[in-house]
Parts: structure tokens; sequence; C-alpha cells
């Protein structure tokens, strides 16, 4: 068994944590649960914190993956699930910060004393939220293309199938 085929199965199922408890956060928030959804979406922030971590742990320790054997196709599709992770970690950090600045404001609260939030505040917060998410899903539908790529290297799937999937279509 692969060690980096296995570790990169872990963190599929990592993102797809991640984007569950950020749907869940969303639709808490929809519903005007916003400690539901605070809480939610530092649950996710937490998980991507540790695949970080795990990350440059598996790079000390197993290397980076040998991308001389992988196809066109396949890399393209890896460089779309890095900009992905890219924009969900950029993004969601800046929601995180919007968001712990609503929290002392009576959006939040919904103490009438507190400060209203600023001008602006809750839409960059929702719009940095949706795009973080966005990379999240796109994150997760690409990352499971990568490591069933992985997985046919690997000889644990029909390896002729996924070349056929991944080769370039003819020009009409």
């Amino acid at each position: 068994m692969d060690a980096k085929v296995v570790y990169w199965s872990g963190a599929l199922l990592n993102m797809l944590l991640i984007s569950g408890l950020a749907v869940h956060g969303v639709r808490c928030a929809k519903r005007g649960e916003l400690v539901r959804h605070a809480r939610a979406m530092r649950g996710a922030a937490l998980l991507v914190g540790l695949f970080l971590i795990s990350y440059a742990l598996k790079l000390a320790f197993l290397g980076r993956e040998a991308l001389d054997t992988w196809s066109p196709a396949a890399l393209w599709t890896l460089r779309f699930h890095e900009l992905c992770v890219l924009a969900m970690v950029l993004a969601g950090g800046i929601a995180l910060g919007l968001g712990r600045r609503l929290r002392r404001s009576r959006s939040f609260t919904h103490v009438p004393t507190d400060p209203p939030a600023p001008a602006g505040l809750p839409g960059r917060h929702r719009l940095a939220g949706r795009t973080a998410l966005a990379g999240a899903i796109l994150g997760v539908a690409s990352a499971a293309v990568v490591l069933g790529g992985m997985y046919a290297r690997a000889g644990f799937v029909d390896a002729p199938a996924l070349a056929r999937a991944e080769a370039p279509r003819p020009a009409p």
C-alpha cells in the first residue's frame, strides 16, 4: 500500500468534512442561528489548519509526488484543485476575520445596546464565505479526480478506463 495514497485518501475525507461543516454553517446562518453558524465555520477552519500541519509533516516524511509520471490532464486537474484550495484558505481566513468583527455587533448578538456592524461588513463576510465554500466544494470534486488518478497509477483501479476519461478529446 502506498503511504501517499493513504494520506491523500484521508485528506479527501477531511475535505469532505470541511465542506459538510461549511454547508451546515451556511444553513444555520440562513435560519438565523448565528452561534451555530460560527461554531461550524470555526470547526471547518480547525480542520483546514490540521490539514496544513499534516501536509507539512507529509512533505517531511513522505516527500512530494512523482508528477513526471502524471498525464497532462491529471496535472491540469491537480493545478485546478490547488487553486480551489488556495481560494478556500484565503477567502475562509478573510471570512473568519470579518466574522470576528461581526461577533461584537448587534447583528450577531441581537442586543440593542451593542454597536451596529460597520457598513458593508456583513456583505464582505458573506462574499468571502461564499468564495471559500465554492473553493471547498470544487476542491472536493477535483481532489476526487486527482485521487482517482493516484489509485490508477498505484494499480488500485482500471487504468485504461481512467486514461480514457483523462484523454484529450479531439477537436471538432
